[in-house]
């Protein structure tokens, strides 16, 4: 097997804020709000601690943080007396929160953006892999319906019993990316088995670190069909809108039978079906460009899932539907509506940066072949 490795440059430019969570929270009391500059400091500590020792105030900090106080940090160092000038040296970085709702009352922790081993955020090569991957599969169902049929007709089938959301219908999911990614037969494997998946010989590094500066505070806003909006207490860290995010793509093309333009008419295809199941139904949204991808917390159920590429619009609409009421999807939700509205999910994941509205990890990509 002759083995040729191509390698990329891959550039993402933010045009929705960009959210990959650590699994990590900043409680209310590990920031301060500023309401005149509208950020909010996350504080250094160990920082933090020594300023406050200097003053005198260590053991009351240390009641306020371990005992059952409402109020958020900035508001216990204005009332003990510790100016904004003097905590300034204690920040770790600052978020800029104008278009979130953040006020000197707020009670809201903020999901944090994953962070490498100095702090700085940086996006895993294994989210943009994954989204990769995504298109890929919905490109070739575009392509080649016959394929799928009889994993279709088994979906159909199942009866849309009762499950848990992380195994329900895992087992047809598992059958949908197999048919398509497994195809090696590499000799002394079973023909499903993980060494056989063809995307092993797609490499994508993470992306370079980035700067703390890159980051925004933004609020999760939720868009309904009929262009109202629900704003909820939910606070993300984000890279901001007009970030260029750098990373490295290699193909083993002994491997991986994926080019340059595949990808990129994959990801294409991706977008027109995205847009022609479910974003259209929603106010304000054109046709995406060609090169437009949709990456990370935020970005919704539709953009990670094969559902409106193998069922197309109708029978897409009845089958999220379905799966959101089997996996016991809370009530106030509402998803017992989408069929009568004719979208689901039928929220559309928003936020707003400048004063505009933007989708959430909608970004441009850009692939470059190396010399």
């Amino acid at each position: 097997m002759r083995r040729i490795l191509e390698a990329f440059d891959v550039e993402l430019h933010v045009d929705g804020p960009l959210f990959i969570g650590s699994g990590k929270e900043i409680a209310k009391k590990e920031y301060a709000f500023s309401a005149a500059k509208k950020r909010i400091y996350v504080m250094n500590t160990a920082k933090l601690c020594q300023l406050l020792g200097k003053k005198g105030l260590f053991s009351n900090y240390q009641e306020f943080i371990f005992g059952f106080h409402r109020e958020d940090l900035g508001k216990w160092l204005e009332k003990n007396g510790v100016r904004e000038e003097e905590y300034r040296e204690c920040v770790r970085y600052r978020l800029d929160s104008a278009d979130a709702a953040v006020d000197t009352h707020s009670k809201l922790s903020v999901m944090e953006f994953i962070k490498d081993a100095y702090g700085m955020p940086y996006v895993p090569g294994s989210s943009v892999k994954g989204m990769l991957r995504t298109a890929l599969l919905a490109y070739d169902i575009h392509r080649n319906p016959g394929t799928y049929a009889g994993i279709k007709a088994k979906i159909k089938g199942s009866g849309y019993g009762k499950g848990k959301r992380n195994l329900y219908l895992k087992k047809e999911a598992s059958e949908l990316e197999n048919s398509y990614f497994r195809c090696l037969h590499r000799s002394g494997t079973k023909e499903n088995d993980a060494v056989n998946d063809m995307m092993s010989g797609m490499i994508v590094g993470d992306s370079e670190p980035l700067s703390a500066e890159d980051l925004i505070l933004c609020q999760r806003v939720e868009l309904h069909a009929d262009g109202t909006e629900k704003k909820l207490n939910v606070l993300r860290e984000a890279l901001r809108p007009g970030t260029t995010v750098r990373f490295p793509l290699t193909i083993d093309t002994g491997v991986c039978k994926i080019s340059k333009e595949m990808l990129e008419e994959a990801l294409r295809c991706f977008g027109e079906i995205y847009f022609e199941c479910f974003l259209r139904k929603f106010p304000s949204f054109a046709m995406p460009k060609s090169d437009t991808v949709w990456l990370g917390g935020g970005a919704g159920f539709v953009t990670k899932t094969e559902v409106y590429p193998l069922f197309g619009d109708r029978e897409g609409v009845e089958m999220t539907a379905d799966i959101f009421h089997s996996t016991a999807v809370p009530k106030q939700h509402k998803h017992d509506r989408d069929k009568k509205l004719g979208v689901s999910p039928h929220i559309c994941k928003v936020t707003y940066y400048d004063g505009r509205r933007r989708q959430m990890g909608m970004c441009h990509i850009k692939i470059t072949r190396k010399n």
